[in-house]
């Protein structure tokens, strides 16, 4: 780590490296990056095997959704698993009908009574859905559509237990979306290396599962995230627990739509505690231009005009004024937060924000830096202060310190 690395972290505030560490308890961790992308192999295999109804139709199987960003993270329920999303392309008619594009994907993957996937199978609306220990694998049947660009294609839309709700074949490019939205986040070196040290030094911090998991790696660039994907997942952390606690019978705002709003407001240099206030803001302010004029949201994918990103939600006036009403309380707590607290007092607000352990585990991995620096005199990395806030507050002012013999990860 070079020397303006080293300045550059020193400044990072007590409630950015805070927020930094939550995103890192709240993400697939590198072991579970890589048995992720074990899964989406073995289910392109599984799907085109010999026996499958699928053999010889499966054109390509790639992820998407939040894998494709880098920005997956926890649902918040019991299990707190992972939502996965991989587009399945077929070489089928264009004239499929919908349900049967849905169900002879599910027949391949489900495959006969007593195989692999049979009963970790589900069937959904648009998808199959297969659960792991600690994740479930979407997958969507799709036919490419190779004149309006680039993996553009088909999808399917299906729900044979309800014979009221139409079947479609709708438009979507959620390939373009994620390129887009990759190639409109700034990166950030300095940042980048810092939640890469961090997201791999808590991975090998963790019990291990299986003794034969495969081994991280010292360097996993796919964790060289920018402050944008890190805001993009601690908005759809905080969306999980607020709507668990206080809207269950609502459906969430979409995923697409949070990463359609994030890569639309790129383009300045902030501190993470800034940048996450600065797009809750703005996502606010697009909502109650609409809201204002009692209209919906209506947002289409920047890369494929057909695929809308708002097609499931809000629905009505009443779900998206709860988002809004969400958002403004989402910003007016960070904003307290950044003003400072008293230790107990933030640990309460960071843990109303994004669920009881991921906050809870980073103060007290926060305060025991502190503590171990004071105890042993070593030079650790104190982001932000030169002080010990254990018993007062975490939210000093933010003053650059040299530190000798040290790296910026307290090594």
């Amino acid at each position: 780590m070079n020397a303006p690395f080293t300045e550059e972290i020193s400044r990072y505030s007590p409630l950015d490296v805070l927020l930094t560490d939550i995103a890192v308890r709240v993400q697939l961790s590198p072991t579970e990056y890589l048995t992720a992308v074990e899964h989406y192999r073995v289910m392109s295999e599984w799907i085109d095997r010999v026996d499958s109804p699928l053999h010889g139709y499966v054109d390509e199987f790639y992820p998407q959704g939040g894998f494709s960003t880098g920005s997956t993270v926890a649902g918040h329920s019991g299990k707190s698993d992972f939502d996965l999303d991989a587009m399945a392309c077929i070489r089928w008619p264009r004239s499929i009908d919908p349900e049967t594009a849905l169900a002879t994907l599910h027949r391949a993957i489900a495959g006969e009574d007593g195989s692999r996937y049979h009963d970790k199978s589900e069937r959904m609306t648009r998808c199959t859905q297969i659960t792991y220990d600690g994740m479930h694998l979407d997958v969507t049947p799709s036919i490419r559509l190779a004149e309006f660009g680039p993996k553009t294609s088909l999808i399917f839309h299906s729900k044979p237990s309800d014979p009221s709700v139409a079947k479609r074949s709708l438009l979507a490019n959620p390939h373009g979306l994620a390129t887009w939205f990759n190639g409109r986040v700034q990166s950030d070196d300095a940042f980048g290396q810092f939640f890469e040290k961090r997201s791999l030094d808590y991975d090998r911090g963790l019990p291990r599962l299986k003794a034969d998991s495969a081994p991280v790696p010292e360097q996993l660039p796919i964790y060289r995230k920018s402050r944008q994907v890190i805001c993009l997942q601690l908005i759809k952390r905080w969306r999980n627990v607020a709507y668990d606690r206080r809207h269950k019978s609502l459906r969430l705002p979409p995923s697409v739509l949070m990463t359609f709003f994030i890569g639309l407001h790129t383009g300045h240099r902030r501190s993470l505690t800034d940048e996450l206030i600065y797009q809750i803001d703005a996502i606010v302010s697009r909502l109650e231009n609409v809201a204002a004029a009692k209209q919906l949201i209506h947002e289409v994918n920047p890369t494929c005009e057909n695929d809308i990103l708002t097609d499931r939600w809000p629905g009505n006036l009443g779900n998206q004024q709860v988002f809004i009403y969400e958002l403004r309380e989402f910003a007016r707590e960070l904003s307290q937060l950044k003003s400072g607290l008293p230790l107990a007092e933030m640990r309460g607000v960071l843990e109303k924000l994004f669920g009881e352990k991921p906050a809870s585990d980073a103060i007290t991995a926060y305060v025991d830096r502190f503590r171990q620096d004071g105890l042993e005199n070593k030079a650790s990395y104190l982001p932000g202060t030169g002080t010990v806030p254990a018993l007062g507050t975490l939210a000093t002012p933010a003053i650059a310190r040299a530190i000798p013999k040290s790296t910026p990860y307290g090594d």
